[in-house]
């Protein structure tokens, strides 16, 4: 089976119907793209597949897989490469938090965030990079976080973990964007702050209660709009740099946060 009518093929891990995975696999099928949803739950990456195929008519799949773990990310990208017959976007989305301090955390809890937030994504441009090359032609985004650049005080909810995650993911990003350029591949990363998603792993869409406590409790009024983000204004900025046909734009840290860091 092949793509439909020469659609291009998007690959977006982590797939909460709410979240910014499952926003962000709407926006690029809005964009034309037939979609392939990655995720290790199978609730969220049936749900979010429908609703592609519902909203905007593109195909969608879902398929399981552990971006963390190497063999489960080669099955992946055969599974879409079967499916499809391409893939010309991977957007690097899945991701753990970490609530652990630089005087508590464990090694086992280090293992696992840096597993999903760094380890994965470069495992899931591994495995994608061969058809990309052939093709001489892909687009590489990863999400991260303005957290590196502004840590929240220390009165809050410790973030060292993922933000070495998430910093990491930043600097990587740099040098896969020199790598992979040479093949046409484009690699950036958008580094989102101020959304409202209800918490990382939530089970459920976010409520006016915690959209409330983000802006004036977390943010603490640092958000020029006034108000949190809706997650399909993140998600339009990650698919436009996931489907944008210039090279211009190369290694490049996006800033999705609306204002929130405001970086030279």
């Amino acid at each position: 089976m092949t793509a439909r009518n020469g659609s291009r093929v998007a690959i977006v891990t982590g797939a909460r119907p709410w979240g910014v995975g499952g926003s962000t696999a709407r926006a690029l099928a809005q964009r034309g793209y037939d979609i392939a949803l990655v995720d290790i739950r199978q609730d969220w990456g049936e749900q979010s597949a429908e609703a592609v195929m519902g909203e905007t008519g593109q195909r969608a799949i879902w398929v399981r897989a552990d971006v963390s773990n190497r063999d489960d990310v080669a099955d992946m990208a055969d599974t879409v490469l079967g499916e499809f017959g391409r893939i010309d976007a991977l957007v690097n989305n899945a991701a753990i938090g970490g609530a652990s301090s630089t005087e508590n955390f464990e090694v086992e809890e280090f293992n696992r965030v840096i597993g999903v937030n760094l380890l994965g994504p470069m495992l899931c441009t591994q495995a994608v990079v061969p058809a990309m090359k052939e093709a001489n032609y892909g687009r590489v985004v990863s999400v991260a976080s303005t957290a590196p650049f502004n840590p929240p005080p220390a009165d809050m909810s410790p973030v060292s973990l993922y933000n070495a995650a998430k910093g990491g993911l930043i600097a990587w990003t740099k040098s896969a964007a020199a790598e992979l350029a040479p093949y046409g591949i484009v690699v950036n990363v958008v580094a989102l702050g101020g959304i409202s998603t209800g918490g990382m792993g939530s089970e459920n869409p976010p409520t006016p209660e915690q959209d409330e406590h983000m802006l004036n409790v977390v943010h603490r009024g640092l958000l020029p709009w006034g108000r949190v983000l809706r997650v399909d204004e993140a998600a339009d900025v990650i698919a436009y740099a996931a489907s944008a046909p210039s090279h211009a734009m190369l290694g490049a840290t996006i800033h999705a946060s609306g204002g929130r860091v405001m970086p030279l």
